[in-house]
């Protein structure tokens, strides 16, 4: 068994797709999965699973949700260490009033969308790929509105995307570690 960290894209968001933590670990252990956890609302499950591939995974957990709560419901798969490499290579500077997330992507993106979108960096947001991730920095006390959403970086990459803030990726690569 591996260990894997599902990130599931926009459940229990403003009431749309909602599906209690409780019943997410559930499913997760019917398709023989172990050590089932769930962070928050917001689709973060840590577990245990004998399928090797990222992508397969994801397949197999995005059918079942679909199949159990009628939700089409991207998933995306990461290992902790690679969360945990993703997560030390941050590429910009922790500082008050800003925050930075990491936003999970399906795939690679191409090279002309990756342009594309860090050139769209501004004075009150900061973008950069690196691989299947995505690295983001908002000023938050800024009265100017960013761009920055995840239905923004899935239309400028043209895939699924799923973002978390730090301080929730410290807190599921910790849990992944119980």
């Amino acid at each position: 068994m591996k260990t894997n960290i599902a990130f599931l894209r926009a459940i229990n968001v403003g009431g749309y797709r909602k599906i209690k933590m409780a019943d997410l670990r559930s499913i997760f252990e019917s398709m023989g999965f172990e050590n089932v956890k769930t962070y928050i609302q917001s689709g973060n499950v840590v577990f245990d699973a004998p399928v090797e591939k990222e992508d397969e995974l994801s397949g197999m957990i995005t059918q079942q949700i679909e199949d159990s709560f009628g939700h089409d419901v991207p998933v995306l798969i990461r290992e902790p260490e690679t969360l945990e490499k993703v997560l030390k290579a941050f590429p910009f500077k922790e500082k008050t009033g800003w925050k930075g997330y990491i936003g999970f992507l399906a795939k690679e993106p191409n090279s002309i969308d990756v342009n594309k979108l860090e050139s769209n960096s501004s004075n009150i947001e900061k973008f950069r790929v690196a691989g299947k991730n995505l690295y983001v920095y908002v000023d938050k006390e800024t009265e100017e509105k960013p761009n920055f959403s995840n239905g923004y970086i899935e239309k400028e990459l043209g895939m699924h995307a799923t973002t978390r803030n730090l301080r929730t990726v410290r807190k599921i690569l910790d849990l992944s570690r119980q």
